[in-house]
């Protein structure tokens, strides 16, 4: 016999040789796959037939070999009722929900007067750290510049360079080369009229001295000057082509210088007349015209020359200036 409850499962009785052995209790279940139940099993799955609420546990196992040879295998099953299994599961969550409650209540402290407590503001260490590299840094900074006033200076445009005072200039020292040619050949006209009489030195000098002389000299720096302020930087051309002009007001003025000459004022009309009439062709006239005309073109080269010279300077001038502009502003320092 083995015990039902598992006990004496390791403790054999004496059995009876004459005795009948015990019939075996067979259920009428359906037999399954052992192979199959052992592998649900082993997974934990119950086996097949069994409701997915019930839990098979196998306590004991005998074994009983009888007189005749006959081998006995006792195994008890007992089932488990899934409601049982349930309410015991609730049992014990209530169990330790109650144990955790009381640990909650042990563990928390009485109540402590207001007037016990040390007041004390609590600083991290990272945040006093930062206060101390704080201090540290604001130590090193430099001291407090007030805003400066800073001061840009614009470019200047360049101021385009005239080539008037060169041509002036110039015009000054043609005036004088104008007063030795009309000098010269009024030397050489007084001495040729005036060999017979033997008076050629005399009569150059009361010429010289004379308004017919100097005369047409101022009016021909007065008409070249004229033209090279209104020339300007302009090309040769402009002396060659209004050079004449300068010639013919050097011309009338050699007739206007004659009137004074011989006090025109003290003439009749018909007189002064006859006499503006009689200079027309006047050798002096003529002489004055001639060098009037050529002076300009000869020098009025040299003032072009310059001209176009002044002419590239403005140009590289205007070139940097639109490059400042380009740049920027620049302060000043």
């Amino acid at each position: 016999m083995t015990s039902t409850d598992g006990r004496d499962a390791g403790r054999d009785e004496p059995v009876d040789a004459g005795a009948t052995p015990p019939e075996e209790h067979v259920e009428d279940t359906p037999v399954t796959d052992a192979s199959t139940d052992e592998s649900r099993l082993a997974a934990g799955e119950p086996a097949a037939g069994e409701p997915s609420g019930a839990t098979r546990v196998t306590e004991t196992e005998s074994v009983v070999e009888t007189d005749d040879g006959a081998v006995v295998q006792d195994t008890v099953v007992i089932e488990s009722d899934p409601d049982a299994d349930a309410q015991a599961r609730l049992d014990a969550a209530v169990q330790r929900a109650n144990a955790v409650d009381v640990a909650s209540d042990d563990a928390t402290p009485e109540p402590v007067p207001a007037d016990s407590v040390r007041r004390e503001t609590y600083v991290p260490p990272a945040a006093a750290g930062a206060g101390l590299g704080a201090a540290t840094l604001a130590g090193e900074q430099p001291a407090y510049q007030a805003p400066q006033t800073v001061y840009v200076q614009a470019p200047t445009p360049p101021k385009a360079r005239s080539n008037r005072g060169f041509g002036v200039l110039v015009a000054l020292l043609g005036t004088v080369a104008f007063a030795a040619l009309y000098a010269g050949v009024a030397y050489l006209l007084i001495s040729y009229y005036g060999v017979g009489r033997g008076d050629g030195a005399d009569a150059f000098v009361g010429f010289v001295m004379q308004p017919v002389y100097w005369v047409p000299v101022i009016a021909f720096f007065i008409g070249f000057a004229v033209l090279t302020v209104i020339v300007n930087r302009g090309g040769w051309w402009a002396y060659a082509v209004f050079g004449l002009l300068v010639a013919v007001f050097v011309y009338f003025s050699y007739i206007g210088a004659a009137l004074l000459t011989v006090s025109a004022w003290t003439l009749t009309p018909e007189q002064a007349v006859d006499f503006v009439n009689q200079r027309w062709l006047d050798p002096f006239a003529v002489a004055s015209f001639i060098i009037a005309r050529e002076i300009p073109i000869w020098l009025g080269g040299w003032i072009a020359a310059r001209g176009r010279t002044v002419t590239e300077r403005n140009r590289l001038a205007m070139e940097a200036y639109d490059r400042e502009l380009a740049a920027g502003p620049r302060p000043i320092r």
